[in-house]
């Protein structure tokens, strides 16, 4: 289990691929991605040990066989990982904001390689003061999940890209995406040229990445092109099955660190338990679960008389629900935490409030 150091200023511990990746969406819809994959792994190995709740704590500590465990390795390159490390320190990440404002800032300040008191590697991570927002933000942004086991045997960035993209829009059932988008933003190929002919492109990257993604992660999808004329245009993806990566985040109450939940009983079956169908548990993952049965019929019954966009739904319009929920549970949570800065009066009755928020929403079309 996780030790405290110092001031409660770091983490240390064994760590476990079961651990949970929560990310803010911010830093999963960077326009950019500057990482190798390499890279993108240990960030994901930082976000899983941290505490999102608790921002006093930004050092990562863990030694370099946990490492090489973590990654199913014998022996990790020692050139290698002071390459990752240093290219997390050295390298941008750009995030677009409202308006056509950008933000520019590092995500990490330190990354220190060296022996611990008993003679052992370590690797220490700090992330740096300006993007403790993006790790530390679980009351303003809606959070994304993902097991770690899901990233850290892919072989390929494209194929971690591939599976971030798919997940995140997995609600969305069947969708399209303009093939240079795909090509150049998503899977990050931009300025490629051998990758602007398809037949490579499919060949080369895209292929590879959805077969490594459905072999190796808990998603399973497929694609068909979309043509103009003889030209592909789009690639329409058709998600298969719903990935298993909402069950509850627990914390340990005296360490902090991130658990799953007891996993003896499947957690679909238990939301649906709960909430008497698995529509309604679906619903209530929207809102983080924090309404019982009686309050999420009473929002069930609002939703109804609100005309959610055809294109953030699948056939039964659930997910798009479940979608439009994320969005209105974030944004109360936003207003609780601004409140809280600046000492104003906070919400007294959450259901209500969010409540009130949804049913605001019916009297014009809702927009997101």
């Amino acid at each position: 289990m996780a030790q405290l150091k110092g001031k409660k200023e770091e983490i240390t511990g064994n760590l476990n691929p079961k651990y949970w990746v929560q990310k803010s969406d911010p830093l999963v819809l960077m326009r950019s991605v500057p990482f190798t994959l390499g890279e993108l792994k240990l960030l994901d190995t930082y976000i899983s040990r941290i505490n999102a709740a608790d921002d006093t704590r930004r050092t990562v500590i863990f030694t370099k066989e946990e490492y090489e465990e973590l990654m199913g390795i014998t022996c990790a390159n020692y050139r290698a990982l002071q390459k990752h490390t240093k290219g997390m320190l050295g390298k941008v990440v750009e995030l677009q904001m409202p308006n056509k404002d950008y933000l520019q800032f590092v995500l990490f300040t330190k990354a220190y390689y060296h022996k611990d008191e008993y003679g052992k590697p370590i690797i220490e991570i700090t992330c740096t003061e300006e993007a403790k927002d993006l790790f530390f933000c679980i009351d303003k942004y809606h959070y994304f999940k993902y097991a770690l086991e899901n990233v850290i045997n892919l072989t390929h960035k494209a194929s971690y890209l591939l599976y971030i993209y798919i997940l995140h829009n997995r609600y969305r059932g069947e969708w399209d995406i303009p093939l240079d988008e795909l090509r150049d933003t998503v899977l990050d190929c931009k300025g490629q040229e051998s990758y602007q002919e398809y037949k490579v492109f499919k060949r080369d990257v895209l292929d590879p990445a959805v077969k490594e993604t459905n072999k190796k992660t808990d998603c399973h999808f497929t694609y068909e092109t979309v043509k103009r004329g003889r030209r592909v245009a789009k690639i329409k993806f058709i998600y298969q099955s719903e990935v298993q990566i909402d069950g509850q985040l627990a914390f340990d109450e005296q360490q902090n660190v991130p658990l799953l939940s007891d996993q003896s009983e499947d957690e679909d079956e238990k939301w649906e338990k709960i909430y008497g169908s698995e529509w309604l548990a679906i619903l209530a993952e929207g809102c983080n679960y924090e309404f019982d049965k009686a309050q999420m019929e009473q929002i069930f019954s609002v939703l109804l008389r609100i005309d959610i966009p055809k294109e953030r739904n699948t056939n039964d319009l659930t997910f798009g629900r479940q979608f439009y929920l994320r969005e209105k549970y974030a944004a109360m949570n936003a207003e609780a935490a601004k409140k809280k800065r600046k000492g104003s009066k906070p919400i007294k009755d959450r259901f209500k409030y969010f409540l009130k928020m949804i049913e605001d929403d019916t009297f014009q079309p809702a927009a997101y």
